[in-house]
């Protein structure tokens, strides 16, 4: 019996087509896309000859208004902003330490208590120059009484000049001894600077003060001020004396409206910024110091001009335009009119020239219209 031989043969007619097709090359693929665009162009031609066809049978479909939102063009101030953040620090504020090292005696005022300036913080023990000066001021009076005795002498002449001078030298050496000794004395009682609220006491009755550690944190937050940096752009336009509006996050609704203290007349190499410092009138003290604060700085101020909305403003090859409607009623044309910008927040922008006040400026269905298309708002 004879084996089938069908599927030797289909596959031999198999190979012999594939081995008749030509390979693809750039110049097939380049021939083919050649090709198909004639095919499109032929094809685009047809349709619009079509379209030209349906006009003329039906006139009143190319006639057909598009409906678009209309605007006057105003003349109004225009401001720009710059945006950044700071931190909030206290004017007054201080972590008052001893002028000399000595041990805690009493500290006569807690955490959260008001003091007065000048008021007793903190005392040091001051037992042993307390007495040193007691004394010396025992050795001081027989000094005194031993210089009014020779003075008198001296004065009616009696007694050598050196034994008076003596005396006398003791007694201002004696005097300026126990200035001294009173002046440390009154370095052993710490007081208040200025008026404010004690926030932490860091130190306890029967601890060592040294000078420069701070023991008592005092605050007073009648003013406040933040410190924030602004980029170098705007060295020119940002000046001390305007206003900036500081915003307050975790205040929702409190925003101050406040003069810029200083700025700075140094760059930051590090990141091209100056500083500038405002500071805040806080009578209730409802700003706390490291509070996060957003600062808004007006950065142009252009007053009566022409501003638009930026996003009504189209580009071309001849420049920037929009589009304005002529006609009478509610019925007319669209025109393209090319403009002159100027300073922008991104929102609006101002129009230099192009524009005249009162004219008619389309800020709604721009996007489907073209110079000429018959409208209607």
């Amino acid at each position: 019996m004879k084996r089938p031989v069908i599927p030797v043969v289909v596959l031999s007619i198999t190979l012999a087509f594939a081995s008749c097709q030509p390979e693809r090359t750039a110049e097939t693929v380049n021939a083919e896309i050649g090709k198909t665009r004639n095919r499109i162009a032929v094809l685009n031609q047809k349709l619009e000859s079509l379209q030209q066809e349906l006009t003329a049978l039906q006139p009143q479909a190319v006639t057909k208004s598009i409906k678009v939102g209309m605007e006057p063009v105003v003349r109004r101030d225009f401001s720009d902003y710059v945006l950044t953040s700071g931190t909030v620090e206290a004017v007054k504020a201080a972590s008052v330490s001893p002028e000399m090292s000595g041990r805690i005696e009493s500290i006569p005022v807690t955490e959260g208590q008001w003091v007065s300036k000048g008021q007793t913080l903190l005392k040091l023990d001051s037992k042993v120059m307390q007495n040193g000066l007691a004394e010396m001021e025992k050795g001081y009076e027989m000094v005194v009484t031993l210089y009014d005795k020779q003075k008198e002498l001296w004065d009616q002449g009696i007694g050598s000049e050196v034994q008076f001078l003596e005396v006398k030298n003791r007694k201002e050496s004696m005097e300026r001894s126990m200035a001294t000794l009173k002046s440390q004395l009154e370095m052993t009682v710490i007081t208040a600077p200025f008026s404010g609220r004690i926030e932490k006491i860091q130190v306890k009755v029967g601890e060592l003060a040294t000078p420069g550690r701070g023991i008592i944190d005092l605050v007073n937050l009648d003013r406040v001020y933040v410190n924030t940096q602004v980029s170098e752009t705007f060295i020119e336009t940002v000046r001390k004396g305007d206003s900036v509006q500081v915003v307050f996050p975790s205040l929702p609704g409190v925003t101050r409206t406040v003069p810029i203290a200083f700025t700075s007349n140094v760059i930051n190499p590090q990141n091209r910024t100056f500083s500038i410092r405002i500071e805040l009138p806080n009578g209730n003290g409802q700003i706390k110091p490291n509070m996060l604060t957003n600062i808004r700085i007006r950065t142009v101020h252009e007053p009566d001009v022409i501003v638009v909305p930026t996003a009504v403003i189209r580009q071309d090859t001849g420049g920037s335009f929009v589009f304005m409607a002529e006609g009478s009623g509610n019925q007319g044309i669209a025109k393209k009119t090319y403009i002159t910008t100027g300073s922008s927040d991104g929102n609006v922008s101002v129009v230099t020239s192009g524009l005249a006040e009162g004219a008619g400026i389309i800020t709604r269905g721009f996007n489907q219209i073209k110079d000429g298309s018959s409208i209607t708002w």
